[in-house]
């Protein structure tokens, strides 16, 4: 939920006041023998990189309409965003879900299935009950270690479509105003992000088709890496565990009561 204030003159006066205090701050500073360094300057703008902004964009915004604003607005999404606390981890819950929904169906269905023997039968069970729990884990394991450079992904593209480097400071500069008015009403602080700042109406970058974007570019980190763990990379490295598992003890305990 959005709070939105009457400030007719803001971005106004807020530029006033920054421009008039940065040149009376700088205004007896000598620079005569100061040494000057410069850095490298990236361009913000490139030919080269002007296809994958485009495509990047166009991606966000497919996410940000075609799944981001269904699955944040559902009743379900609602409800985990209230136990949890944590609207983000919506899209791994649900994909859980999802995968436990799947699973269960190839499993019940390889137990009945008829044609199969028994001990192949157990054997599937176990490769697909096993891909499942590895898949869950390391997706969340994954999706969990990545969170500090996605950030830092994400910040650069922010940066990037407002152009403004002092972009990071000015969310700071937000979160302490916002964390003075949580107190005045006797409100537990929240640590407010990039999406909460561009859906403000108060603030000079007020931006809610960027915060659909910045949304959809987390949807997208966690889209990718459930669906390459569960997809390629768990069922290629536990089949050869369902092996082994299904060798030492199902046909090791079947031979035996044969004997």
């Amino acid at each position: 939920m959005n709070v939105t204030f009457q400030t007719n003159n803001l971005n106004a006066q807020y530029n006033y006041r920054n421009n008039n205090n940065n040149t009376k701050k700088y205004a007896n500073v000598s620079y005569n023998n100061a040494p000057s360094f410069k850095g490298i300057e990236v361009p913000t703008k490139s030919s080269l990189l002007s296809p994958f902004n485009k495509g990047m964009d166009k991606l966000t915004d497919a996410i940000a309409k075609n799944y981001t604003e269904k699955l944040y607005t559902s009743r379900f999404a609602k409800y985990l965003a209230d136990k949890t606390e944590k609207l983000s981890s919506v899209v791994d819950h649900m994909q859980v879900l999802g995968s436990v929904i799947i699973s269960g169906m190839y499993m019940t269905q390889t137990l009945r299935n008829q044609q199969l023997d028994e001990e192949r039968k157990k054997t599937l069970a176990i490769n697909q009950g096993l891909t499942f729990a590895v898949s869950t884990l390391g997706s969340y394991l994954i999706d969990g270690g990545l969170n500090k450079k996605w950030t830092d992904l994400t910040n650069k593209y922010a940066i990037d479509r407002t152009q403004d480097k002092d972009l990071l400071n000015k969310l700071t500069e937000y979160n302490e105003k916002m964390k003075g008015i949580d107190e005045k009403f006797n409100k537990k602080f929240k640590k407010r992000g990039l999406v909460d700042y561009f859906n403000d109406k108060h603030e000079v970058h007020y931006d809610p088709k960027l915060a659909k974007k910045i949304i959809g570019m987390g949807v997208l980190k966690k889209l990718l890496v459930f669906g390459t763990v569960y997809r390629f990379l768990a069922p290629v490295a536990v089949t050869p565990l369902a092996t082994w598992i299904s060798n030492e003890f199902l046909h090791k305990e079947g031979n035996s009561k044969k004997a």
